[in-house]
């Protein structure tokens, strides 16, 4: 049964592209915030009968030698090669796939279905796009976006795969794609979140932006303005305050509230809340990203589940502060809290020990510099890269592969293709229109 002839799916639609006449088609339903998914590479005809389609593309895309990755990571030659291959991407990002290598172990021998995606709870609500406001948030275009950039930028082959996406804060343990999970949630396959392409609404721009702002923020300031850019910030690591600096909306949540009694009237703390909407608020309290990169500590409190601003704070050469965290994100297991290769420290969830936690960081400014600069080497300058998320979503494309069926694109009862070209969608914006 096709996803428009289901009684439990609302809407259907796909993702199309072309590159070097190889064609990437994706399949998706989206239903509050639930999407499956076809991508579509056509090494056979998709009717099962002889076909003239090879898929082997006529000529593929070499990266100059110049810019190509050679075995050893180069942040300045690397970061925005969107084009390594799966060996290239293992060896310039050990560690980076342990998420999903352990989603494939927890269905190694429990093969998913295509029924098992269909049982997915779908609850109307503001993300059915089908509704008269014709309106998806832009966490979910993101999120697609970047995925379709993985997809278009593969110099190898990418397998059909069929899956489903979500993206509310918390969803219970089940074989579908999320932003975060708890320990306990091992059904769940993790994704880069939408951040790492855009978050417009609260006015953090892009991830590229994020990223080359906090790296000028740490820039001496030169003596002329030039190249176009404007002057760096300055704030080198001995310029930096030595205070924990945070800024946010507590939304009535404990872990919030108990961070803000614990640093209210500290003088190693500059801890402020944000009340959104609120004009003295927004022109008072509000730091922008970068503007986080001019103190040496800076705190990370979980929100409702994960708390997506974490990337954006290991941007800066400061130290990440944080308590033990309930939600793991997809690149999580790479954070170290001891050890020579730290590059962030961990706290009590109840703060009971920030006091004494602020006091040794004061104390001892070279440890805390050697854990400021162990954060950037790994996050900044390698795994929060453009190349490290596309390397890393075209893992996640080969892991489900190998624990999931075969798709199919073509719905032969109604004889029609299953869903909207993503261009399309992307434009338009609704599944269904009249031609002019």
């Amino acid at each position: 049964m096709g996803f428009r002839d289901h009684p439990g799916v609302g809407i259907a639609h796909s993702c199309a592209s072309v590159l070097q006449r190889h064609y990437i088609l994706c399949v998706a339903v989206v239903v509050t915030c639930c999407l499956a998914i076809i991508h579509f590479y056509p090494s056979k005809d998709p009717w099962g009968t002889s076909s003239k389609w090879t898929g082997t593309p006529p000529y593929t895309y070499t990266v100059p030698n110049e810019y190509r990755f050679n075995g050893t990571w180069d942040f300045r030659r690397d970061m925005k090669n969107n084009h390594m291959d799966n060996v290239q991407c293992q060896e310039a990002f050990p560690g980076l796939f342990d998420e999903v290598d352990r989603a494939i172990e927890d269905r190694r021998d429990r093969t998913i279905t295509f029924d098992e995606l269909e049982s997915i709870p779908r609850i109307n609500g503001y993300l059915y796009i089908v509704a008269t406001k014709g309106k998806i948030y832009s966490r979910e275009f993101a999120t697609l976006h970047s995925l379709h950039r993985a997809i278009l930028t593969s110099p190898d082959p990418l397998p059909n795969i069929e899956f489903t996406f979500i993206s509310d804060d918390r969803i219970g343990s089940q074989a579908t794609w999320t932003y975060a999970r708890r320990a306990e949630d091992t059904a769940l396959w993790l994704i880069p979140d939408f951040g790492f392409w855009a978050w417009p609404e609260t006015k953090v721009g892009s991830y590229g932006e994020v990223h080359l702002k906090a790296q000028l923020a740490e820039t001496e300031k030169p003596k002329s303005w030039e190249g176009g850019l404007p002057p760096g910030g300055g704030w080198t690591w001995d310029r930096k305050y030595d205070k924990l600096v945070w800024r946010g909306a507590t939304m009535d949540l404990e872990v919030r509230e108990k961070f803000i009694s614990v640093t209210l009237d500290k003088d190693w703390a500059d801890v402020r809340t944000v009340t959104w909407h609120d004009e003295g608020s927004m022109r008072d309290d509000l730091l922008s990203m970068d503007g986080h990169c001019a103190y040496k500590f800076v705190g990370h409190v979980e929100g409702n589940s994960y708390s997506g601003r974490l990337k954006y704070l290991q941007n800066c050469r400061s130290v990440i502060v944080a308590h033990k965290l309930d939600w793991i994100q997809h690149y999580q297991p790479l954070m170290r809290p001891s050890g020579s290769d730290q590059n962030y420290v961990q706290v009590q969830r109840d703060f009971s020990d920030l006091e004494s936690t602020m006091n040794m960081l004061l104390t001892t400014p070279n440890h805390a510099k050697t854990i400021a600069d162990n954060s950037v080497a790994t996050f900044r300058e390698r795994y929060l890269t453009p190349a490290a998320e596309t390397c890393y979503w075209r893992r996640l494309i080969r892991g489900w592969k190998e624990v999931t069926f075969e798709p199919q694109f073509w719905n032969q009862s109604t004889e029609q293709w299953r869903g909207v070209p993503w261009e399309s969608f992307a434009l338009e914006r609704r599944l269904e229109w009249e031609p002019y």
